[in-house]
């Protein structure tokens, strides 16, 4: 579910970040917005999970130089297979099968064929004097005609405007587009053009089918935020002309109406967008970060952790500088601190996340369990979390007693990612006991594997847990617990009574999809594991999120359950997360004790997709093999060459993507 944005040679610094956080705004709330480079699209399966790829603008001849050839092919193919490619100003131009820019003038003259072709015509520019590169004095605003019969089946019923004024500076113009079937065009300038003899209002912005994919082209810029202090200065850092100043007055009158455009031309290329209401797009907002309160069963879940970092903190302020970010230790119902706001007021500023407040509650006179008031963390029920992991625990074999992961547990109704606070503070994480979790209502930065993200909203259950597994343990290698884990979900809602049939499944090695009715295979969730060694012991960080409850980006637990089960009730976030934990712990116990065996791989194989499937080695020339299982040494697959008798092959989790919808097991780079 990636939207991938490349940042490199070529891209202007400014049209990235605008394309960014545009895409954020109307995208993000379902999409991830990734920025890549050309080595990215060059040797890594970038093509797995992606829906867009976005060229911005900034320079066409770079990207030639970066990307011609192999690159290019691959772009191509992913379009036509289903993909999606935006392209803005030089990313139009890039995407025309020719171009024809600043002919005549010295220096500057480009004539040439391009690889990509998805405008299968000429890009003709630019189409208004005075442009200069690195500069924005040919800069203008330029006013576009909107074609209302395309654009008005996605504009949800509001009215399409005539014309609106987008932001210029360099772009061209889609040469006679009607002489081509598969182009569309959704704007045209409303200005004559000197350049331009033959066509009264030469196209600006078009769509084009290519294969079962989608082009996109724009060759202005309507993603620039014209309120951005970023619009205000030039290149080099200049202040603008009033001139330029004038024209960013006049944009921001078609500001509503710009990011209305935007929004109808994803929908017309089947991206799923935020809605609108009242004609105003109701854009992606990013929460402001919460506290972390801590809470525990017991009140030694509170008193070790708070103890320790206390001793790490200064004495006075109580705050903690660590690796990545900087917590300032509490008590509930501390007054506010006004050193830490200053801090984050300056880390803002300079782009670094916010002071972090970590609050506790005195265990004096408290009672067990311990945690902050309702009011407090309203999205998370934490006294019915209590309940729920002493109930399923006294299920186990001697009540549970011996049951302790999920005691100590943070819980954030934002945080920028509950897997990047444990696993990129030292300090912090030195104090946090094996089995604490760490929990999160909302994720503005969630991880995933690879350079994947996991899109994180109200709905879904999205959580890490400290782990410490020794390495004299040899008979259990760490490389099994990310299976362990992973069956450990899918087992804690399958066992229950009336919910057997509920179709998760398990993909190799680590991601959790479920079968709909109507669309095959969804994913619904996904693990990471991220390990340090320190003194004898693998410090594991382990992040899981499922789609428990949201209806986006792909289908919901809840939602299979009601297909497949009517009459079972929703499951709620804490009762899921309470079974988690003690089926992880059940399991992890039994690893620990006897290694890996049929005990566990025969459960394994029943939920996993791939019992005798044929895929494609990608890194052994197309290799057909058949996955035969998981080693019990090592933890590779195992797969069987089709054409080479007797050849085994062994793959590593770590070193290996699999494509399950295209049967292909391709090496990550």
């Amino acid at each position: 579910m990636n939207i991938l944005v490349y940042n490199d040679l070529g891209a202007s610094p400014n049209s990235v970040k605008h394309t960014y956080n545009t895409l954020k705004t109307i995208l993000g709330h379902v999409y991830d917005i990734i920025h890549i480079d050309r080595k990215v699209l060059q040797s890594e399966p970038w093509e797995v999970g992606c829906v867009m790829l976005v060229m911005p603008g900034g320079r066409d001849m770079p990207y030639c130089e970066a990307l011609n050839g192999e690159p290019n092919a691959r772009i191509r193919a992913f379009v036509e297979q289903g993909g999606r490619y935006l392209g803005l100003c030089a990313g139009a131009y890039y995407a025309s099968a020719t171009i024809e820019f600043e002919k005549g003038r010295a220096l500057m003259e480009i004539i040439q064929p391009r690889e990509l072709g998805f405008y299968p015509g000429l890009c003709r520019g630019t189409t208004y004097p005075g442009f200069v590169y690195n500069s924005e004095s040919g800069a203008k605003s330029v006013a576009v005609n909107l074609d209302r019969d395309v654009l008005s089946p996605y504009y949800d019923g509001g009215d399409v405007p005539q014309n609106i004024n987008m932001y210029y500076n360099g772009g061209g113009y889609f040469v006679h587009p009607e002489k081509h079937d598969n182009v569309t065009v959704l704007c045209r300038y409303k200005e004559s053009s000197n350049l331009c003899t033959t066509e009264q209002q030469p196209a600006a912005v078009v769509h084009c089918k290519v294969g079962q994919g989608h082009a996109l082209l724009i060759a202005t810029h309507p993603e620039y935020d014209i309120s951005s202090e970023d619009l205000l200065l030039l290149a080099d850092g200049s202040a603008i002309s009033q001139t330029v100043r004038s024209i960013l007055s006049e944009l921001t009158l078609s500001e509503v109406e710009r990011k209305r455009f935007l929004r109808a031309s994803f929908a017309r290329i089947g991206l799923n967008v935020v809605p609108v209401e009242n004609n105003i797009v109701q854009e992606n907002k990013v929460p402001n970060i919460t506290p972390l309160y801590l809470s525990g069963l017991t009140k030694e879940c509170i008193y070790k952790p708070i103890s320790c970092l206390l001793r790490k903190a200064d004495p006075i302020t109580h705050i903690m500088e660590d690796n990545h970010d900087i917590f300032h230790i509490s008590a509930l119902g501390d007054a506010p601190s006004e050193q830490t706001r200053l801090l984050s007021l300056c880390r803002t500023k300079e782009d670094k996340p916010p002071v972090i407040e970590f609050v506790y509650q005195s265990i004096i006179d408290a009672a067990e369990p311990i945690y902050p008031l309702r009011s407090l963390t309203p999205h998370f029920d934490l006294e019915e979390y209590f309940k729920q992991l002493v109930k399923k625990r006294s299920l186990e074999w001697g009540g549970g007693a011996w049951l302790s992961f999920g005691n100590g547990l943070l819980y954030a109704d934002v945080i920028g990612s509950t897997q990047s606070i444990i696993d990129k503070n030292f300090k912090f994480s030195q104090a946090l006991p094996t089995g604490l979790v760490c929990l999160a209502t909302n994720q503005i930065a969630g991880r995933g594997r690879g350079r994947n993200s996991w899109v994180s909203q109200a709905g879904a259950l999205q959580f890490s847990m400290v782990i410490r597994h020794n390495v004299n343990i040899r008979h259990a290698p760490v490389i099994f617990i990310q299976y362990i884990i992973a069956l450990a979900v899918v087992e804690s809602i399958r066992e229950r009574s009336g919910y057997e049939d509920i179709p998760l499944r398990l993909k190799w090695p680590n991601d959790i999809y479920t079968e709909t009715k109507s669309d095959g295979l969804k994913k619904v969730g996904g693990l990471l594991i991220n390990s340090t060694f320190v003194d004898d012991e693998f410090v594991l960080v382990i992040g899981c999120g499922i789609n428990l409850s949201n209806a986006e980006p792909t289908v919901s637990i809840n939602d299979i359950i009601k297909d497949y089960n009517p009459s079972a009730p929703k499951l709620a976030a804490e009762d899921v997360l309470a079974g988690i934990l003690v089926k992880f712990e059940v399991f992890y116990n039994e690893f620990c004790e006897k290694g890996m065996g049929t005990w566990f791989l025969k459960k394994y194989y029943q939920r996993w997709l791939h019992s005798n499937a044929i895929v494609t080695l990608t890194t052994h020339n197309n290799e057909q093999v058949q996955i035969l299982g998981i080693t019990s040494d090592f933890g590779m697959l195992q797969v069987k060459s089709l054409e080479k008798r007797d050849k085994l092959y062994g793959l590593l989790p770590d070193g290996n993507s699999f494509d399950m919808m295209k049967g292909l097991l391709i090496q990550k780079k």
